[in-house]
């Protein structure tokens, strides 16, 4: 039960920190002067703003962490194994709910 619930809150914080970055105002000046900064049709640039594309990045260092800190057990024990196949469903679920959030 342990392993669902860390994988569940870890689901969240994917999808807050993807959200954050990607389009809550709190951050737009930070993110249009780095935009500013970039070439036209930079890809860090649209990764600034694809919920999808930068979930995958925010999955991948969350998964990472949990590999790295958690105590639970892991199902196949191996680091190359767990942490992508983590972070590809992370970044997957984080897509599905930014398709239940209302357009804005």
């Amino acid at each position: 039960m342990t392993r669902v619930i860390e994988i569940v809150v870890l689901l969240f914080v994917v999808a807050r920190v993807t959200r954050l970055v990607t389009a809550d105002e709190i951050t737009r000046r930070p993110r249009e002067a780095i935009v500013r900064r970039l070439p036209e049709g930079s890809p860090g640039a649209y990764l600034l703003f694809c919920r999808w594309c930068l979930s995958v990045w925010v999955a991948a260092l969350a998964a990472a962490a949990w590999w790295h800190l958690s105590d639970v057990s892991r199902w196949s024990g191996l680091w190359w194994v767990d942490v992508p196949t983590v972070a590809l469903a992370l970044s997957y679920a984080t897509g599905l709910l930014v398709r239940a959030e209302p357009e804005e």
